[in-house]
């Protein structure tokens, strides 16, 4: 039960996943000279919020972050679509700031760069019969065994503050210094609960551990990215590396619960187990352990970006891309279509499955600015038109120096 209010408080706390674009950028460019000749170094800024879940619709989740009366044909539905398979929630937002130095070093064809970046992210799964006890009872489950394997919550934020060198085709390797102010996780390993048909007998055993962070812990994490570009290659291909790195956490509050509890009726007074025993304080204190002595390694939710571009024609390409990590249950897969108007415009449409939903769409756009500028917009799942699912929106936004 612990685990379960912490996966819905999640929930309704925080309403934001990142789905990030690799570098679509005009396909197949050679690295020049910074054509910038502002007093400003070369700069990016993105800023991103999404969140997404496969098995909600938009008004159930609406429901469960902001309140109200909730329609049983919602939990049902969102039941249905769920089926046998784990549900899952997930979010992630922030920013990253990119900075890169004109001047090469020592005559050599290496810059000076750096970034900034700050994100949040969330992750919740549960079982079918996880959904069932906290959304609807055990009334439909009596005589059954319920199984809560893998129940899950965890979400986490951190700031990274990186330094490092970039060469042609803007192809770098930063070391940055992490802050983490705070972490927590909760896992059920193995969990079972049955009650029968008489309602007079009940069986409930469960393995899981909990941590939450009590200071902020501090670490290292390393940021890469490598683009393949050549003019005679009619095609493009790029890697990102992101925040893989570990973060020491001074005595984290670590709890566990390893028991199993079995009663045949219930009486109302007595010793063991009791209604007036179940209402005495400190009933529940010898059902789990917990300490916060010495200092836990953490690795960072890192993740890995592939990305592959092809020119179809001089003004359209096709996109395909593969994220992993993040804490994402399934790797996010993206293929898309992109197309120049004109010498400051290019737009795309694209297909999303993974991560935490369905297949969903996306759209972006990009204005190259006379002055050496651009913006971008990506946008995913506007208006919910993701299959099965429709909890989920996603925007990023990017302005470059160029």
């Amino acid at each position: 039960m612990l685990l379960s209010t912490l996966a819905w408080l999640t929930m309704s706390s925080c309403w934001a996943v990142e789905s990030s674009w690799s570098t679509i950028l005009d396909s197949i460019e050679v690295d020049a000279q910074p054509s910038d000749t502002s007093r400003f170094l070369p700069w990016s800024l993105t800023m991103w919020g999404q969140h997404r879940s496969n098995t909600m619709d938009h008004q159930l989740g609406q429901l469960l972050v902001r309140g109200g009366d909730i329609d049983r044909t919602l939990v049902d539905a969102a039941r249905d679509v769920q089926g046998g398979d784990m549900g899952v929630f997930g979010f992630s937002s922030g920013f990253q700031l990119h900075a890169r130095s004109r001047r090469m070093l020592n005559e050599t064809s290496w810059r000076l760069c750096g970034s900034i970046q700050a994100r949040w992210i969330g992750d919740s799964r549960w079982t079918p019969e996880m959904y069932d006890l906290v959304l609807t009872g055990n009334a439909g489950h009596l005589g059954r065994w319920d199984v809560l394997d893998g129940s899950r919550a965890r979400s986490t934020a951190w700031l990274n503050a990186a330094i490092g060198i970039e060469g042609q085709n803007h192809n770098r390797v930063e070391l940055g210094l992490v802050y983490r102010p705070f972490q927590f996780e909760g896992l059920i390993q193995t969990g079972y609960f049955y009650v029968n048909e008489a309602v007079d007998d009940l069986y409930a055993s469960m393995r899981a551990k909990a941590r939450m962070s009590r200071k902020a812990g501090w670490g290292l994490a390393v940021n890469a990215e490598w683009h393949f570009l050549r003019e005679e290659a009619p095609f493009a291909f790029h890697v990102q590396l992101r925040n893989l790195g570990v973060v020491l956490a001074p005595n984290p509050l670590r709890f566990a619960v390893d028991t199993v509890l079995e009663t045949s009726g219930l009486p109302l007074s007595g010793a063991g187990w009791s209604i007036a025993s179940l209402q005495e304080e400190g009933f529940a204190e010898g059902l789990y352990t917990s300490d916060s002595s010495g200092v836990d390694f953490q690795l960072l939710p890192g993740r890995l970006d592939l990305s592959f571009e092809y020119p179809l024609s001089p003004r359209t390409g096709w996109d395909v891309q593969v994220q992993l990590g993040e804490w994402m249950p399934l790797p996010r897969a993206i293929s898309g279509f992109r197309r120049a108007f004109g010498k400051h415009w290019q737009a795309g449409v694209q297909v999303i499955t993974g991560g935490w939903g369905r297949v969903r769409p996306a759209a972006w756009a990009r204005w190259r600015m006379p002055n050496e500028r651009a913006i971008m917009i990506y946008i995913e799942d506007p208006w919910g038109w993701g299959s099965d699912s429709a909890y989920g929106r996603g925007v990023t936004l990017r302005y470059e120096s160029l």
